[in-house]
């Protein structure tokens, strides 16, 4: 019996190992030919979209399932996500006018869209947002019997159906629209990356950045995972990509096991936050506020610095705590200089059109051109045609649990929307903080963090903008300010705990504890909290203008913030730290952040003061003590 059930299995599988290649090549095909011309209109362009998403993901997991009764329910599922799409496809003029009226064979494909995107989505992501949507749904029939103001009017059973997907609305949307147009190609655009072997380059170069900094080995991490994060915006994956060439390089030079995966996921989570890719976020952010991506890129640099800035003092801080000596590790010149091109070319040309306002499909598809041209000229990073295949083939599959996931939180969004329950969430919090802006702050932040565990940088973003960013602009908070600060913590949801999805994968590589390792990876990025809170009222961490004196206050209150917070979160400064000096960078910590907040010039003073006092008190008795 079970030599007949693996010899069925063979055979379903042939077939689909054929079709998983040419589907995502033509998904591929397609998305670079309505870059030129586009084939359909808007809608017609989405529905296309995911029916690509749905097909290409169902038939990779029958392929992968090693249950034949389950490789049968997956291939329905691909000609069912077919008739649906078709059917949308052959209706689309009555079903977008005639909104919100469905007939009952409507609601029927609705329901089956709504069920199997939702599939998707818990395949891919867990099981997190569909959860979410199905209590956002459950609010929608039934929240009409909750008496007071978090009630809200009866809806038809098709009405709500109709909000949420056979309408045109929920999946589809905006939102469907920034994965077609927009993510697509620039997650394709990634993966002809790791295809070219760029992460080498990375590795070398942040080598040679490692011999002039001590704990060199943990240095080349930092460099090499951020500029791969960049890229490829998924912190997870990241990890997994660049940490097991990395982690046993910092264990073999002196790092502990958990140490070692929680600078890896630090670094990892740091590539999201990077101008000018910013793990494709960024550009999802200048879809939903209407700006200039160039504007959003530019805002971000200091951010970035700041990042970096306490990144390398951590690893440094850790390398003389645990007398870890500098690196000695001979370079390879020829990967640095046959490397560089390969990076530099293909990154120049995709910042340049976006800054000349090009769209992103466009700037995306001239950046997969020049990457290609520089890497088949140069002989070391010539991609073997398997391997880019292959690679090709990946990134079309990660784009498709992306195209899924989106449409998945636009049924979130919109089930928000229609019953009038983002309002709400705004109010409830509001009512709870006592409208004081610092318990808003907090609460959002937390809510933020929550909302995007263990996601990709682009899912959280979309997430936490849509429910998140509007608690604050209630608050009356600029609309930029709102999305960057939700964003943030979006992106270091990935290495706080308990779920901390990054330093779980490092530690897994390290053969570490996941606590430690999670521990020391919130540790490590535990300065980079306060940052959030100086955007408030610091236009010049944007780099827009301020006046000169409060523009220097409020930078140096940021160095102290995030220098002070540092010493307390590793415990050493020029040695180890007393419990009093611990207590007192803390304290200097928090009143630079009340400053950079509030404007209170005590509390930039006070900490200024404090930490010069620490300082010296700390100098004095390390140098007694040698």
């Amino acid at each position: 019996m079970k030599e007949k059930s693996k010899h069925f299995s063979n055979i379903i599988n042939t077939p689909l190992a054929f079709l998983i290649p040419l589907i995502a090549l033509l998904m591929i095909a397609y998305h670079i030919s309505i870059v030129w011309h586009p084939v359909f209109g808007e809608l017609m362009n989405q529905n296309t979209h995911l029916g690509f998403c749905l097909v290409l993901l169902f038939i990779t997991w029958a392929h992968s399932s090693e249950k034949i009764w389950m490789k049968i329910l997956y291939i329905a599922a691909v000609f069912l996500s077919l008739a649906l799409v078709t059917y949308m496809a052959v209706h689309y003029e009555r079903l977008d006018l005639f909104a919100g009226f469905p007939n009952p064979m409507d609601i029927a494909v609705g329901v089956a869209l709504i069920v199997i995107v939702m599939v998707c989505t818990w395949k891919s992501f867990g099981s997190i947002f569909p959860s979410l949507v199905l209590v956002a749904i459950a609010y929608a029939l039934w929240g009409h019997h909750i008496k007071g103001v978090l009630g809200h009017p009866a809806f038809k059973f098709g009405f709500i159906v109709s909000n949420l997907s056979v309408g045109f609305q929920g999946i589809y949307g905006m939102l469907l629209s920034v994965s077609a147009n927009i993510l697509f190609l620039l997650v394709i655009f990634g993966s002809i990356f790791e295809a070219t072997g760029v992460t080498r380059f990375f590795t070398e170069f942040g080598a040679l950045l490692g011999k002039y900094l001590k704990g060199g080995a943990g240095h080349t991490a930092v460099f090499s995972s951020s500029f791969v994060g960049m890229v490829n915006g998924a912190a997870v994956a990241n990890v997994a990509i660049t940490g097991s060439y990395t982690i046993p390089v910092m264990k073999k030079a002196g790092f502990k096991g958990e140490t070692a995966g929680a600078i890896e996921a630090m670094a990892s989570t740091g590539g999201q936050l990077t101008p000018p890719i910013m793990g494709i976020a960024v550009f999802v952010m200048a879809a939903f506020l209407g700006v200039s991506y160039t504007d959003l890129m530019f805002k971000a640099i200091i951010p970035a610095v700041a990042f970096y800035t306490i990144a390398v003092l951590g690893v440094i801080i850790i390398a003389f705590r645990e007398k870890i000596p500098m690196s000695k590790r001979e370079l390879n010149k020829r990967i640095l200089i046959m490397g560089a091109p390969v990076f530099i070319v293909p990154m120049t040309v995709l910042t340049a059109l976006l800054m000349l306002h090009y769209s992103a499909g466009y700037a995306a598809f001239w950046g997969i051109i020049a990457l290609l041209t520089v890497s088949l000229l140069l002989k070391d990073n010539r991609p073997k045609l398997a391997v880019l295949k292959q690679n090709l083939v990946s990134g079309a599959q990660m784009a498709a649990t992306f195209g899924a996931a989106v449409g998945c939180i636009g049924m979130l969004i919109k089930s928000l929307t229609f019953t009038g329950a983002a309002t709400k969430l705004s109010l409830v919090i509001a009512m709870v903080a006592g409208g004081k802006l610092l318990p808003v702050l907090i609460l959002t932040m937390l809510l933020s963090i929550l909302l995007s565990s263990s996601t990709p940088t682009v899912i959280a973003y979309i997430v936490v903008a849509f429910v998140a960013a509007p608690i604050l602009t209630d608050m009356g908070l600029n609309l930029v300010v709102a999305h960057f600060f939700v964003f943030y913590y979006a992106i270091l949801a990935a290495v706080t705990p308990p779920v901390a999805g990054a330093a779980m994968v490092g530690s897994q590589i390290a053969g570490a504890s996941y606590l430690k390792t999670s521990w020391e990876s919130f540790k490590l990025v535990g300065p980079f909290y306060l940052l959030p809170f100086f955007l408030i009222r610091n236009p010049v961490l944007f780099m827009e203008a301020q006046p000169l004196v409060p523009a220097v206050m409020a930078l140096l209150a940021l160095v102290v913030a995030m220098g002070t917070m540092m010493f307390f979160c590793q415990g050493y400064c020029l040695a180890r730290l007393s419990r009093p000096e611990l207590a007192g960078f803390f304290a200097a910590a928090l009143l630079a952040t009340w400053y950079g907040l509030f404007g209170a010039v005590v509390g930039f003073i006070s900490s200024i003061v404090l930490t010069t006092a620490i300082l010296l008190f700390h100098w004095r008795k390390s140098r007694a003590a040698t």
